[in-house]
């Protein structure tokens, strides 16, 4: 009996592959691009639209607005400032009033969070600028307080324009006195 060779390049060529049909490569993949859209599509909505954005010190607040029958988002953003300490006017030589306040800043876009922080000096300078002019009596009461409000809104929107600044809100505001 011959021993008959066995060659391994001989099996491989006897045996024969099928090609799969464009129906099954069909059947299986267009499952599975949909699901990865399906995927896609719902990381891309559940993900924060701001997420490019400076990290700094803001707070979005997301409302659903009725107008005209058609719902809309509007957006405000509040924008904290440093605290600024500045020392008062005072007739008594002896005391040393001084205003620590911390103030955030009312805001339509969240894109103007940027050009605020950029320009926080300035807005410093002009805060500081009205409030050293001042004594205790201009602001010890309400009225003092809203026109101290008005007047800090009315400056902050002159420099930072075109963007605009809707409210200026305290959110700490302390007279305290220091003596000689």
């Amino acid at each position: 009996m011959a021993a008959k060779d066995f060659d391994i390049d001989d099996e491989e060529a006897e045996v024969q592959t099928k090609p799969i049909s464009r129906k099954k490569i069909l059947f299986f993949l267009i499952p599975l691009l949909i699901l990865i859209g399906i995927g896609v599509g719902m990381v891309s909505v559940s993900q924060n639209d701001y997420e490019d954005l400076p990290s700094g010190n803001y707070n979005i607040l997301k409302n659903i607005v009725e107008q005209d029958g058609q719902s809309y988002e509007k957006i405000t953003v509040f924008y904290d400032l440093p605290e600024i300490t500045v020392g008062l006017k005072s007739y008594n030589k002896k005391e040393r009033p001084r205003l620590s306040t911390r103030i955030s800043l009312e805001l339509n876009r969240v894109e103007d969070v940027k050009t605020i922080e950029t320009l926080i000096p300035r807005i410093r300078d002009a805060v500081l600028g009205h409030t050293i002019e001042l004594n205790v009596e201009d602001v010890k009461n309400a009225n003092g307080l809203y026109w101290l409000k008005e007047e800090l809104l009315y400056r902050i929107n002159l420099l930072v324009y075109p963007i605009k600044v809707n409210s200026l809100n305290f959110k700490t505001f302390e007279i305290t006195n220091e003596n000689n």
